[in-house]
């Protein structure tokens, strides 16, 4: 037996040792980064779960308004879409946890989104000539 021989038979354990905790290393981060990405794909389809709902809760509001118009009061109507959000995903309001004064004004907001657009109306237009910039 050679000394190149003795020298692998006394080496190889080892390399083979440091490999294997190498590749459990790389599997340890693999596995710890994996949840923490699943997490950010379930929060945002909890959140478009969320705006589809303001949407559909908008859109259920506006058609009420049209058919009787005399009970637009805004707070009713940011109230019952909001009502209809938490029926709608609760999971979604369970895990991303908005108070009611944050959905309350995510509803104004998408409700005064829609009329703009039901009317015609430039927010940014009227913003601008009002500064003097058009």
């Amino acid at each position: 037996m050679n000394i190149i021989d003795s020298m692998q038979n006394i080496l190889q354990p080892i390399i083979v040792d440091y490999a294997v905790w190498l590749i459990l290393a790389a599997l340890a981060w693999f596995f710890r980064r994996l949840p923490e990405r699943w997490r950010i794909d379930i929060e945002a389809r909890h959140r478009a779960a969320l705006h589809s709902a303001l949407n559909t809760g908008v859109g259920l509001a506006i058609d009420t308004l049209q058919r009787h118009p005399s009970i637009a009061v805004p707070d009713r109507t940011a109230g019952e879409i909001v009502s209809y959000v938490r029926q709608s995903v609760p999971g979604a309001i369970r895990k991303l946890g908005p108070s009611q004064e944050q959905l309350e004004q995510m509803a104004r907001a998408k409700l005064q989104e829609r009329l703009d657009t039901i009317t015609g109306r430039d927010r940014l237009a009227e913003a601008l000539k009002g500064a003097g910039a058009l």
